[in-house]
């Protein structure tokens, strides 16, 4: 692996410039898909998106990236859209009670720590 040192001009933003490198590495061939987005510093499908033409087939399977303000407000979005309701203790314990489980649920889930 090689080391490159480059000084930018100040009226350049580090992040452009190398968004700016990632992409024409990639576009040669020299990085993958996951190598740019590491030095450009963005997830994949942000770089995908910024790299690849307006009109590249690619495009419409590509979804931009959503930026979260706390893990809270990310989690609330993924329970959205997976439509989860979370645990319905009665369906639970009617399935305890067809399998006759005798131990107790906590003595369960304590062994699938271990």
């Amino acid at each position: 692996m090689h080391t490159l040192t480059i000084e930018i001009p100040e009226k350049f933003e580090k992040e452009e410039m190398l968004l700016s490198i990632a992409g024409q590495l990639y576009s040669k061939g020299v990085l993958t898909e996951r190598q740019g987005a590491d030095l450009a510093g963005m997830p994949l499908n942000e770089f995908l998106l910024a790299v690849l033409p307006d009109n590249g087939p690619l495009r419409k399977f590509i979804k931009p990236t959503k930026k979260y303000n706390s893990n809270e407000e990310w989690l609330e979005d993924l329970k959205a859209q997976h439509n989860y309701k979370g645990l319905d203790r009665d369906k639970l314990n009617k399935l305890i009670e067809k399998l006759d489980i005798q131990e107790p649920l906590e003595l369960l889930l304590s062994q699938l720590t271990k």
